[in-house]
């Protein structure tokens, strides 16, 4: 089905629902004596005809008038002036804007996330644009798990998020580690563009890995993503990055409106390195910051028991919260801040 029909059904059900009402039997005499008469006809037509009219000036993103001929992800020009590659990305771009509750959430989530995805893909001088990957893998929700067990706010698998320098075990599991995770993606994204020298095809390989990218350059002669036969779910993959990142960008003039003060607020955290000499509860770290445990937990969900056994643990820290934490650490000698990361962030 089409993107429009959806809208058109909807609009014609509300049309002749609302025509039902207008030409109801009037009520009986008895009924009359403890109601008042019903507006006259001609205006419950206006009231009708301005409904309608509201309800199709919601719909009017469902089309292309107004959208770039040229659509830039990672400074590379995706000419959607091309037929089947206009094709391909209105299938992403008219879904995401078919489901307007989940775009508003996260173009609100975008704002919290932003500023530490820049903040790494500025030391590693790599595309601001990287974010919107991010969007599509987890829809910046830093619990998403997939069918496939990958993991976290960037989607690892464990055998990637290893080769990236993520600690996963029973008890700890890195790719959930919001920071340490995005700077894990970046370095892989980074490697990915060094072999491939190319972002539509660094994007193609994060998602289908690097082999399969590898080899459907071998076999057909052609090192240009809008050209190659890749799978399914790969080629859709980099269009939803350069759709989302379309709407997240406009998102007014495709109708996610919401004003500033209901954004979701950034996210600065301090990482710093604590060493336990013996078995602690990780309730004494939330209590030491003075936030609820639930809070603590989702700024460290890489810690995956509610008891951890001695040793050495990378924890983030609320920003405003690392002087508190600092001073009521002293509480618990078995416990010492061994590092705080450069920067404080």
């Amino acid at each position: 089905m089409i993107p429009m029909i959806r809208p058109i059904l909807t609009i014609s059900f509300l049309i002749n629902f609302i025509l039902m009402g207008v030409w109801v039997s009037p009520p009986s005499e008895a009924q009359s004596i403890h109601k008042k008469a019903p507006p006259p006809m001609e205006k419950r037509v206006t009231d009708l005809e301005a409904a309608v009219t509201k309800l199709k000036e919601g719909f009017d993103t469902f089309t292309l008038k107004g959208l770039p001929e040229t659509i830039l992800l990672c400074d590379r020009k995706i000419p959607i002036t091309r037929e089947d590659i206009r094709e391909r990305f209105e299938r992403e771009f008219f879904q995401f804007l078919e489901n307007r509750g989940l775009m508003t959430i996260i173009a609100k989530r975008y704002y919290k996330y932003l500023p530490m995805v820049t903040e790494e893909v500025k030391k590693a001088s790599l595309p601001q644009d990287l974010i919107y990957l991010m969007a599509v893998e987890s829809y910046f929700n830093p619990r998403s798990l997939s069918k496939a067990n990958a993991a976290g706010l960037w989607q690892f698998i464990k055998e990637t998020g290893k080769k990236e320098g993520l600690f996963i075990n029973d008890i700890i599991d890195e790719r959930y580690n919001m920071k340490k995770s995005t700077r894990s993606a970046v370095a892989h994204l980074k490697r990915l563009y060094g072999e491939f020298g190319d972002w539509m095809l660094a994007l193609a390989a994060y998602n289908a890995g690097a082999a399969r990218v590898r080899e459907a350059i071998e076999y057909q002669n052609t090192k240009d993503f809008f050209d190659l036969f890749l799978p399914e779910e790969t080629e859709r993959y980099v269009f939803r990055i350069a759709a989302i990142k379309e709407i997240l960008q406009n998102r007014e003039k495709y109708g996610i409106t919401f004003d500033e003060k209901e954004m979701y607020s950034p996210i600065y955290l301090v990482e710093v390195s604590v060493e336990a000499s013996k078995d602690f509860y990780t309730s004494i770290l939330a209590d030491c910051m003075e936030i609820p445990y639930r809070t603590f937990r989702i700024f460290n969900l890489h810690l995956r028991r509610y008891v951890l056994p001695k040793g050495v643990y990378h924890i983030n820290i609320p920003q405003d919260r690392y002087e508190t934490f600092k001073k009521k650490l002293g509480n618990y000698p078995f416990i010492e801040i061994i590092r705080k990361a450069e920067g404080g962030k």
